[in-house]
């Protein structure tokens, strides 16, 4: 059935484009100073997750320090079909509750009087894209999870005076891959629409390397000027694909089906991850205030094209144009230390979405967000301890009739991250 193998193939080039596209699920939340000021941090950079944010930051930080956190994040997904749609009026979907806990942990410690190096852990892309049953959609993606984690040496160097600084450090990232899909028949025999297979890929870690650079000038003690960059990154996945018969009762069309369905067999791909550019500038007002506004910039537009090859049977591959676009992000953030001990910070962003309409689907509903945050850390001797919250809508976004398995309909998303870390000072 030729109808079957288009569907099939169609899911596992959705499926590997899942994976690739991290910046609508990217995971700019690295700990909770820089979550509490909207992410407005590369021109701050003063705690371990300038290893994240801008290598450079680590130099200022004169004494050795461990950084230790994770950020909670829950999404809500709901669809609601297009009414002018055949196929989607009247259907509506949701989003199974999860809660996504990528952990980071930072360690620097000074050398001399102006070396300081440092290391990260993190885990900056990933999507859980969860839909719950019954889900009419599910002939496109039930679910699709990608798991990433990176670790980053660091190491930043700085002028006598401490006016400017310059660091860099070393990307290892890996990435890995579930997706779950049902193909979908006619049945002759009854002229109805049934569910005949079930397609799960599950990948093995793919890995790269990378690197990442950032500057630090201070104009004068109340004007700071921060700017990083990270290196695209394209990993390779090797998985398979399992198709499974899903009996529909009819004999006669389950037999047909059954040699029509193919084998279950390994798939390559690969994905690439955007290039990351940073830019910003904090201003003190006061001694105890500091207001930080940047732009961080994604390479989507680098991701044309996806190749998905079928090792066992090679006639299968498959490429799809993509035309991603590059996307922006706006942050504006503030710290103000009330006291001694207590900080307050709140932030805002808008963040753009690098995914035109046509790739729109429930494997990746994206949008441009606005977020507002707020947060507070507390001092105790060597001890810091602080938290972070993120409020983060996704504007309506309607495919508009131009889906091209003709999934059709609105999608309304919202998120909440919650950060936490604790932080040491020997």
């Amino acid at each position: 059935m030729r109808f079957i193998r288009l569907a099939l193939l169609t899911f596992v080039v959705c499926l590997a484009a899942a994976s690739a596209f991290g910046s609508g699920f990217s995971i700019f939340e690295q700990g909770a100073k820089a979550t509490g000021m909207a992410g407005a941090f590369v021109a701050t950079a003063d705690d371990g997750s300038a290893i994240f944010y801008n290598p450079a930051g680590l130099a200022q930080q004169r004494e050795m320090k461990v950084l230790a956190g994770a950020t909670f994040i829950t999404f809500s997904n709901e669809f609601r079909g297009d009414p002018e749609s055949e196929v989607t009026s009247g259907v509506r979907g949701q989003y199974n509750a999860h809660t996504f806990i990528p952990p980071n942990l930072y360690a620097s410690m000074p050398i001399g009087d102006n070396f300081t190096v440092g290391v990260g852990v993190f885990s900056a892309w990933g999507l859980r894209t969860d839909w719950a049953d019954p889900w009419p959609g599910r002939y496109i993606s039930r679910d699709a999870d990608l798991k990433t984690a990176s670790f980053n040496p660091a190491i930043a160097w700085q002028t006598d005076d401490g006016r400017l600084a310059i660091g860099g450090g070393v990307e290892y990232r890996k990435a890995r891959v579930f997706l779950n899909a049902n193909n979908l028949a006619l049945n002759p025999f009854t002229g109805r629409v049934a569910d005949i297979a079930n397609v799960r890929l599950a990948s093995e870690y793919g890995h790269d390397i990378g690197w990442n650079l950032g500057v630090l000038f201070k104009p004068s003690s109340r004007f700071r000027i921060g700017a990083s960059y990270r290196s695209e990154m394209d990993i390779d996945l090797e998985g398979r694909a399992e198709v499974k018969q899903i009996p529909t009762g009819n004999a006669q069309f389950d037999a047909i089906v059954g040699m029509q369905l193919p084998p279950n067999q390994p798939i390559t791909t690969n994905f690439p991850f955007p290039a990351v550019a940073i830019a910003g500038i904090a201003f003190s007002p006061s001694d105890r205030t500091d207001i930080e506004f940047n732009i961080s910039h994604m390479t989507w537009s680098r991701f044309e094209a996806l190749t998905v090859n079928f090792l066992t049977t090679p006639a299968a591959g498959f490429v799809r144009e993509q035309n991603w676009k590059d996307s922006s992000a706006f942050r504006l953030g503030m710290n103000h230390r009330a006291t001694d001990r207590w900080d307050v910070r709140l932030g805002a962003v808008y963040d753009q979405n690098p995914q035109p309409v046509e790739s729109v689907n429930p494997l990746l509903p994206d949008a441009d967000r606005v977020g507002v945050t707020m947060g507070t850390a507390f001092r105790y001797r060597s001890w810091t301890a602080e938290w972070a919250l993120m409020v983060l809508h996704f504007k309506d976004r309607d495919t508009r009739g131009s889906n091209p398995e003709g999934f059709d309909g609105l999608y309304k998303s919202d998120a909440m991250l919650l950060g936490v870390n604790l932080g040491y000072r020997f």
